[in-house]
């Protein structure tokens, strides 16, 4: 009888949590006016943020975007674990509150992360970055600089590795 009830107590707990998670992420899109196509794993989303249909990111990655600056991520777009991509930053002048300061200074500038992008696990994408249709991001990188339409780039800073000819020829530019 106890292992019955304890198998009945833990199927419906987790009914219970997927139930829970399904509802966060039900009135995550509500808030942000997501298209059913997205697909969102246990993501955090922060400010202004935009993301094109069909795109798909995964668990524990974070889209901040400001007050006055916004993270726009196009179609199509495959993003991995524990991606940030950031439209704001501390500014050095006041990068913290004091006694005569309450508020920090802050840096904001639009992110923009195009259509067919694919970014790898454990990426940050600093403020004011421009990511090109159809790059690729390799995992673990730090984006510090814009990245071109097709361009493969990895490492820490991300840095040019070649352009993805092969994929050229399945796009629209073809």
């Amino acid at each position: 009888m106890k292992s019955f009830l304890k198998r009945w107590v833990l199927y419906f707990a987790s009914k219970i949590v997927a139930w829970a998670a399904e509802h966060r992420q039900l009135e995550q899109n509500k808030k942000y006016r997501l298209n059913k196509s997205i697909s969102l794993y246990n993501v955090s989303l922060i400010g202004k943020v935009e993301i094109g249909d069909f795109t798909y990111i995964n668990e524990g990655s974070t889209l901040s975007g400001g007050e006055s600056s916004s993270v726009k991520i196009g179609k199509h777009c495959a993003i991995g674990r524990q991606v940030h991509i950031t439209s704001k930053t501390h500014d050095f002048s006041l990068p913290t509150s004091d006694e005569s300061h309450p508020l920090h200074k802050t840096i904001e500038k639009d992110t923009v992360v195009g259509n067919y992008v694919w970014i790898g696990d454990k990426v940050f994408i600093k403020e004011g970055i421009t990511i090109g249709d159809n790059a690729i991001i390799g995992a673990n990188s730090v984006v510090i600089e814009d990245v071109k339409p097709f361009e493969i780039v990895a490492g820490i800073p991300a840095r040019h590795i070649r352009f993805n000819v092969a994929h050229y020829k399945y796009s629209d530019n073809a």
